[in-house]
């Protein structure tokens, strides 16, 4: 015989985590269902967490939320198109919204593009919308929390000194996580205003940026004890390395020797002018994490990776050629490296060293091994800007 469940008789908290996963049409669909189900459609609880979409003209609807709920959001992720004008005045109004609520409980804000910029697109309303956002807030606006984490990685503009100021001054009791690694043309946020961010917030214990704003300084700082221990460092190196100084090996070891728990991750991308690669990177550091994307022969970076991290690395990807050194080279690190899970090698490599890849770190969690026909087929034999773009376009995420 069949039996019949009553959805009605569902606990609200457990109603309130599926309305949760669904996205505001479905929400407010579900909550016509019954009063128990509207109920807790308007619960705080449910309103904690959204994000706010926009690819097309009919998600301006989801701005309604704001008015009745907003007051609930604490942690709020913008994802959206920005191709289209209006999609970007939605995700500026949101962050408005959020600066000028009569109660403020945000604690976390996001924002991802998900296309190419327009062109010619500075994305200067984001960075005014931002601006707002961190900064000192109208005296009629009662604080309940600042905010705890930002991520900024997904936002593809220019960022500057003035966000990460007005986050240092505004939001430091608070700030435990930045991520400023964003994917722009250039990177304008100096050393010395990290520095200041990390002197003022004594919370912050993960940081995401470009190698360039990294200064010795800011190693200092993070070992002192009179703040919450680092605990992840990742650093994003690209062309504009060439005129910055790099961190010595000193420094790292002195931060090393006040942490030794901490983490650190690095991205080399395809525009790193390859001997630099050897100057930043130090035995003593402490990397779980390392891509390098460069287009070039990696051999002798990958042997150096092995040398340096085969304790502590636990994700490895490359882009490179697939010589028969640099096939050496990876079978010698994965043999050497207890703790590796993920490795993403994209280069042709022959049947015997897949195998024997597998063979050896038979615990891979995730993993890229293409034989040449594979590799031809997944990134054909391009030149100039349209490699590139191929090598950006892969599976080889921050």
């Amino acid at each position: 015989m069949a039996v019949e469940h009553d959805w009605t008789a569902l606990p609200d908290h457990i109603l309130i985590n599926i309305f949760s996963h669904l996205p505001l049409h479905d929400r407010c669909t579900a909550a016509l269902a019954c009063t128990t189900w509207s109920g807790c459609f308007d619960s705080p609880y449910l309103w904690r967490k959204f994000i706010f979409q926009f690819f097309k003209e009919e998600d301006a609807r989801q701005l309604m939320c704001l008015t009745k709920h907003g007051s609930q959001l604490r942690d709020v992720n913008i994802v959206l198109n920005q191709k289209s004008q209006q999609n970007r005045e939605n995700a500026c109004t949101v962050l408005s919204s959020l600066a000028r609520l009569e109660e403020r409980r945000l604690q976390s804000i996001s924002i991802q593009f998900t296309t190419e910029n327009p062109l010619f697109f500075q994305g200067m309303e984001f960075l005014y919308g931002l601006a707002e956002l961190f900064g000192p807030p109208d005296p009629q606006i009662q604080m309940l929390n600042t905010l705890y984490e930002v991520d900024l990685s997904g936002l593809s503009i220019t960022l500057d000194d003035i966000l990460f100021n007005l986050l240092a001054i505004h939001h430091n009791e608070t700030l435990h996580s930045v991520n400023l690694q964003n994917s722009p043309l250039c990177c304008r946020v100096t050393p010395e205003c990290i520095l200041n961010l990390v002197q003022k917030c004594r919370k912050l214990t993960s940081l995401s940026m470009h190698y360039k704003s990294m200064s010795e300084g800011v190693l200092e700082e993070f070992a002192k004890k009179d703040r919450k221990p680092l605990k992840m460092l990742s650093l994003a190196c690209r062309r504009e390395e060439k005129y910055h100084k790099p961190i010595s090996a000193a420094s790292w070891e002195k931060l090393v020797d006040k942490l030794p728990n901490f983490q650190v991750k690095f991205f080399f991308d395809h525009t790193i002018e390859r001997h630099r690669i050897a100057t930043i990177l130090h035995p003593h550091i402490p990397v779980i994490k390392l891509c390098m994307r460069t287009l070039t022969e990696l051999h002798e970076e990958v042997a150096m990776t092995a040398e340096y991290y085969h304790e502590t690395l636990e994700h490895f990807v490359i882009t490179t050629k697939g010589t028969d050194r640099l096939q050496q080279a990876l079978l010698n690190l994965v043999e050497i490296s207890p703790r590796l899970k993920v490795l993403h090698c994209y280069c042709a490599l022959d049947d015997n060293t897949i195998s024997r890849v597998k063979e050896l770190c038979p615990n891979l969690e995730k993993f890229t091994l293409k034989t040449t026909d594979e590799f031809n087929a997944m990134m054909p034999s391009l030149i100039g800007r349209e490699a590139r773009s191929v090598a950006q376009n892969q599976q080889i995420v921050y």
